[in-house]
């Protein structure tokens, strides 16, 4: 029986040999035809995977790493001790009284850059926000006290300062040369887990109207498909020879999680918002003063416009650079400077970054002429928009939105915020950011900090 089986199995073995050996005369007889017809035939790795050097990928995350901090903060948060829509009515106050509000600690958790040897560190804005103190975790497992030099919303940029010497840098690259499919690595603190380095591509550049920043800030970010958690915020993402190309910042998600599309300042924009914030303590905006909108083909039609290019002037106001400068609602703005900006986002990124007092070129199509106007940028009018929210003695007020909350418009506001008397409507009294993002599908990655990243030991 034993041999039996082991006849089978030369058989089929010798089977096997005889049609390995017929195949591959196919294939060589295959090439062969292929060569004489003048076809090239590869038989070595394809060229992307010879162009990534896998030295180069962990040389660039050695170099960069020690210059990727953790970046913990707490701030005092006061609610309500009974959240219920019953305890808002007057009616119900009347019989049982103003209930108490709850204090406690919230603890934040992002990351941040060192960007000089004396303690200048990059973060985002919404990472230290509202922060009554913030610590950094070095990688060398020291854990520092900060102080917040300024912070720029718009941007989304902030800068800290911890009191060392000595410190690693990484240097910053031009995050203009960047480019689409270029490699990239994101370092930064995701889920508590310090000095965790992803890798991807830039999946695009110039990505605006995203409202990241929301309706007062301005856009250009780099788009990335290197994952990034919560709180990989503030961290570096950095090129392969260890420079900062941006700072990360926020990511589209229906989850809460990586999903493959991630958004990063570019290091330029943080580079400028970060010397007008140290030098200054603040970051002046231009100001054109127009209202803008993207153009569609029911108004290319309707302006007598041959395509969809440019942005539609919709308003001009009063006192403004726009009006000197004789625009007029129905303009559409083709280029600034000689740059194409294709979008009200794109347009409100070129006038936020330009300094008050700067002449522009603006090239536009006004009454279905091609004009070049010089325009000289203005520093914002003062508005009392952001102090409205998060105004203090303001009782009965609902939460009308997702994080956000209202109340009617009384004599006592309008007072407050110099109204007229006939004023009507409702003002933001106060917001949760973190009850905003919980249902906006882009989210900026941030997450609680239970514990220091590395070690519990102090130096």
């Amino acid at each position: 029986m034993t041999f039996v089986r082991s006849s089978k199995l030369l058989r089929i073995f010798a089977v096997v040999v005889v049609v390995g050996i017929l195949a591959g005369g196919w294939v060589l007889y295959g090439l062969e035809k292929a060569n004489d017809a003048g076809v090239q035939v590869s038989t070595t790795a394809p060229a992307f995977a010879q162009a990534i050097d896998q030295s180069k990928i962990t040389a660039a995350a050695k170099k960069a790493m020690p210059s990727v901090v953790a970046v913990t903060s707490t701030k005092t948060v006061r609610s309500r001790s009974f959240p219920n829509p019953f305890f808002d009515d007057p009616r119900f106050r009347r019989f049982f009284g103003d209930t108490p509000d709850r204090e406690y600690k919230q603890h934040g958790l992002g990351s941040g850059v060192i960007v000089s040897q004396d303690g200048y560190i990059l973060t985002n804005a919404h990472v230290i926000a509202g922060a009554d103190a913030i610590e950094v975790h070095l990688y060398d497992q020291r854990i520092m006290q900060a102080k917040v030099i300024g912070s720029d919303e718009d941007s989304e940029v902030a800068v800290l300062k911890i009191d060392a010497s000595s410190l690693p840098v990484m240097a910053m690259a031009d995050s203009d040369a960047a480019e689409v499919g270029e490699i990239v690595l994101a370092i930064g603190s995701p889920f508590r887990l310090g000095n965790t380095v992803t890798m991807g591509i830039i999946s695009a550049k110039g990505r605006t109207d995203l409202g990241i920043t929301g309706a007062t800030g301005y856009e250009d970010f780099i788009q990335t498909d290197a994952a990034i958690n919560p709180g990989n915020s503030g961290g570096a993402l950095l090129n392969l020879k260890g420079e900062l190309v941006g700072i990360n910042t926020a990511i589209a998600t229906n989850t809460g999680g990586y999903q493959g599309v991630g958004f990063a300042i570019p290091s330029n924009l943080a580079r400028s918002v970060m010397d007008s914030l140290v030098k200054h303590g603040e970051v002046v905006h231009g100001w054109l003063g127009v209202g803008i909108q993207d153009i569609d083909s029911e108004l290319a039609e309707q302006f007598g416009l041959k395509d969809t290019r440019g942005v539609l002037v919709s308003s001009v106001e009063d006192n403004s650079p726009a009006q000197a400068g004789n625009l007029k609602s129905g303009d559409v703005i083709l280029k600034v400077n000689g740059k194409a900006v294709d979008s009200p986002g794109a347009l409100k990124y070129v006038i936020r970054t330009t300094a008050p007092g700067t002449d522009i070129d603006l090239e536009l199509i006004s009454n279905g002429k091609h004009e070049t106007r010089k325009v000289k940028i203005a520093g914002p009018p003062k508005t009392v928009a952001k102090a409205r929210i998060g105004m203090p003695g303001v009782d009965g007020d609902v939460e009308v939105l997702t994080g956000v909350w209202a109340s009617d418009l009384t004599d006592e506001l309008r007072d407050s915020m110099g109204l007229a008397k006939s004023a009507k409507g409702i003002v933001i009294t106060r917001t949760d950011e973190e009850k905003m993002q919980s249902r906006m599908p882009l989210q900026a990655p941030s997450t609680r900090a239970k514990s220091p990243l590395w070690s519990r030991r102090r130096r």
